[in-house]
């Protein structure tokens, strides 16, 4: 028995399961997550080491080459690359794309931890990074207002970034503007001569005094007293007045303290500006919002723009903070686009039929089959977690073309058998068997064209993670659009939704 056949015999069964299916694609279709891109992660790590005050030459023959000849050795390397600079060294490793990247993070950390102790004292432990599609900036803020470029910055951080950072969704913020507020240390060469002192000495002095460190704890009957010592400084007088040496004296006389004062001037300062935001020709501050990984990017921008109003409110008279770039539009436009394109996809298909049929019952089939394959369609996504993206849905726009084929082949040939003057039922088995291997064949030769797009893009690399989603959404649309056709259409057509032709029905009007 043919599952046309059995799909007919059994009406309700069929009926109440894409019942179930297309609830339960209504209710997963707000959980898929919305990107800009699909989400993958390259097989590239980078190692980075700061070697302070070594120049590049130095940077590359003690640090460099030193880890290149450790790293080398790790399986899977495709390429190694590294640059030396003032007091920095890169060492980019990619891999093959078949790489578990968390695995190749785990080795070339345990490389780096057998080889650091041959490194130079002054060089820093070397970090491990690696791309996350997550740290794309979703929105770009600004903060505008009639005060100086360090005030709007002091505001931003101590304000604004606190609350965006607290809002659901959102990993970090970075705030690019203004100028930081530093304390500046001059020291005057003649003096530091005269008092025959060292620049890291008055360094260390400083450092060595401006802390804070736990002293234990005082028992006083059934209360137990934590200990600090607050050493740390208040304000720029106490910089002035540390004591960063001593002179003189002897035995029966107490030395004499030098002073930072005395060898430096001592300065409430800003530090030097290496980035300046210009907003419509006044200064202001840039904010780049983040969100965490596998989070709904347009979910997070919606919860961050509806949060400015509140943020605005608690903010000093005169300061703004404005949306100057949603990198989320285009996602929204994407799925504007899509929409309208299915809309009038399916409008176009209905009303040709309409016109070669020129039957409103099966335009109305037709119609139904177009958002009920997009649903199971949307299902395999959520189950495979692949999120709605540019890609996916130009996949979808392509799929969309697609799945009305194989409807309306078993719908013509249903329609066929009813002008012989064949029975409801007897007319839904036979059209809907008859066609079965040839609509299967011809959805099976477009889905081998994208099937090993997403069995093999591992083995392709880069352009098969990106177009992965692409073949994956064409593929599970045209499998569901033959499931479609050869269980909903004819149960539709043999019971539900009955097709008459002129021969049962003539038509009253010849137009």
């Amino acid at each position: 028995m043919s599952v046309s056949k059995r799909a007919v015999s059994r009406p309700v069964t069929v009926v109440v399961l894409f019942s179930l299916i297309i609830a339960l694609g209504l209710f997963i279709l707000p959980q898929i997550p919305i990107d800009l891109y699909p989400e993958f992660n390259p097989p590239v790590l980078v190692v980075s080491t700061s070697y302070p005050g070594a120049g590049p030459e130095e940077v590359e023959n003690s640090v460099t080459r030193l880890l290149e000849g450790m790293l080398e050795n790790i399986s899977d390397i495709k390429e190694i690359r590294s640059t030396s600079s003032e007091g920095q060294s890169l060492i980019i490793l990619e891999f093959d794309w078949k790489k578990n990247l968390s695995e190749a993070a785990d080795d070339v950390r345990d490389k780096l931890e057998f080889i650091k102790e041959y490194l130079p004292g002054d060089a820093k432990n070397p970090s491990i990074f690696k791309f996350d599609p997550s740290m794309i900036p979703i929105l770009d803020l600004t903060v505008e207002g009639s005060r100086p470029a360090e005030e709007l910055k002091e505001i931003a951080e101590d304000i604004i970034q606190p609350k965006l950072e607290q809002i659901n969704g959102v990993s970090l913020t970075y705030i690019s503007g203004g100028r930081e507020r530093i304390i500046r240390v001059e020291v005057s060469k003649n003096r530091l001569q005269a008092y025959n002192l060292t620049l890291s000495g008055i360094a260390a002095s400083i450092k060595a005094q401006n802390i804070q460190v736990g002293g234990g704890s005082v028992s006083s009957g059934s209360y137990n007293y934590l200990v600090s010592t607050d050493g740390e400084y208040k304000s720029l007088d106490e910089i002035k007045n540390t004591v960063i040496a001593y002179r003189g004296g002897s035995s029966k006389e107490t030395p004499s303290t030098v002073k930072l004062s005395d060898v430096a001037d001592v300065i409430d300062g800003f530090a030097d500006e290496s980035s300046v935001v210009f907003i419509n020709g006044r200064t202001g501050i840039y904010i780049e919002v983040q969100k965490k990984s596998g989070e709904n990017s347009v979910q997070v921008a919606d919860r961050v723009v509806k949060s400015i109003n509140r943020i605005n409110r608690d903010l000093p008279p005169g300061i703004k903070l404005k949306v100057l770039k949603d990198s989320t539009d285009i996602i929204r436009d994407s799925i504007k686009q899509v929409s309208i394109s299915a809309l009038t996809g399916a409008f176009l298909a209905m009303t040709i039929l309409l016109v070669f049929l020129r039957n409103i019952k099966s335009t109305f089939i037709i119609g139904i089959s177009i958002p009920v394959s997009l649903l199971i369609t949307f299902m395999g996504m959520y189950f495979f977690d692949v999120s709605i993206n540019i890609i996916s849905l130009a996949g979808l726009t392509l799929g969309v073309g697609m799945i009305v084929d194989s409807s309306i082949v078993i719908l013509e040939n249903i329609y066929r058998y009813r002008e012989k003057g064949s029975r409801l039922k007897i007319s839904a088995v036979l059209g809907s068997s008859e066609m079965t291997g040839a609509i299967t064949a011809s959805t099976l030769t477009t889905i081998c064209v994208f099937l090993p797009i997403v069995l093999f893009k591992a083995e392709i690399g880069f352009l098969g993670i990106l177009f992965g989603d692409l073949a994956f959404t064409v593929v599970v649309a045209l499998v569901s659009s033959l499931f479609v056709a050869l269980l909903l259409v004819p149960v539709l057509s043999g019971r539900y939704l009955p097709i008459y032709t002129k021969r049962q029905k003539p038509f009253k009007r010849k137009l």
